[in-house]
């Protein structure tokens, strides 16, 4: 099974960007036989939904110093490869549970560059200019590595 489980909390601005791009895709993902999983700030729970036959998508805030609204995209493996402080900023990430299970995952981690990330309940004013566009190509994305890694494999 194909998941994407979206990590973000939605009262820190910028850091709920995968929440709302997740929202925004959840019937194009569905049409796409992707289960879209809501993991907001409890990695654990959505981790324990995760089996080790899914090709699973990790979609999160990310801060690199990159320009806003632009995505990263690394393999699970190399994401793994990581230090997890570099790739998300909670607690205890999917990525770290991954590592501590260690299994090998198939998948990505697609992380959307901030701006902001403070208290409220709204993007930045960046990343609302750029919705649209952030999750066009998140879409992209997902539909290129299922066409070339999961249907053509």
């Amino acid at each position: 099974m194909i998941k994407l489980v979206a990590i973000g909390n939605r009262f820190m601005k910028d850091d709920g960007i995968a929440i709302k791009v997740a929202e925004n895709l959840e019937q194009s993902l569905h049409n796409l036989n992707v289960e879209v999983i809501f993991g907001e700030t409890d990695c654990q729970s959505s981790f324990c939904l995760l089996n080790q036959e899914d090709f699973v998508f990790i979609l999160d805030a990310f801060y690199e110093g990159a320009e806003p609204g632009s995505i990263h995209l690394f393999s699970l493996k190399n994401a793994m490869a990581l230090s997890s402080g570099s790739l998300m900023q909670h607690d205890m990430s999917i990525i770290d549970l991954m590592k501590l299970y260690k299994s090998k995952w198939r998948g990505y981690f697609i992380g959307v560059e901030i701006a902001e990330l403070d208290f409220g309940d709204e993007l930045s004013s960046v990343l609302q200019g750029k919705f649209q566009q952030i999750c066009l190509e998140v879409e992209k994305n997902i539909e290129k590595i299922i066409l070339e890694e999961i249907n053509y494999a």
